[in-house]
């Protein structure tokens, strides 16, 4: 089973439902219906299923997209994404996973 590895600052949101995606750098695949686990320090905590994905270039991020992703807006997803991956160039893609929590182990 493929795993999506987060901070832990975020499995509360995840876990309230505030945040239903995550934002990946690079173009990845996922597959709709595709059960994943969700880690904190590569240990379990829940199990979801993709619903979606799709690929965007950074400059094509929006409010929206950083609302989803538990953020009250696209500077703000933007600033936690230079801290995780570094410098960004607007026209790098990112991968937008949506997902929903099935159990929480």
């Amino acid at each position: 089973m493929r795993r999506i590895n987060f901070n832990p600052e975020y499995v509360a949101p995840i876990l309230k439902g505030r945040k239903c995606t995550t934002v990946r750098k690079g173009k990845r695949r996922y597959t709709r219906g595709e059960v994943v686990e969700l880690t904190v320090n590569h240990k379990p905590f829940a199990r979801a299923k993709v619903l979606g994905s799709e690929v965007k270039r950074i400059a094509e991020l929006t409010d929206e997209d950083a609302r989803l992703d538990g953020f009250t807006s696209r500077q703000e997803l933007l600033r936690v994404l230079r801290k995780i991956y570094g410098r960004l160039k607007e026209n790098e893609f990112v991968t937008i996973v949506h997902f929903e929590v099935m159990v929480v182990i």
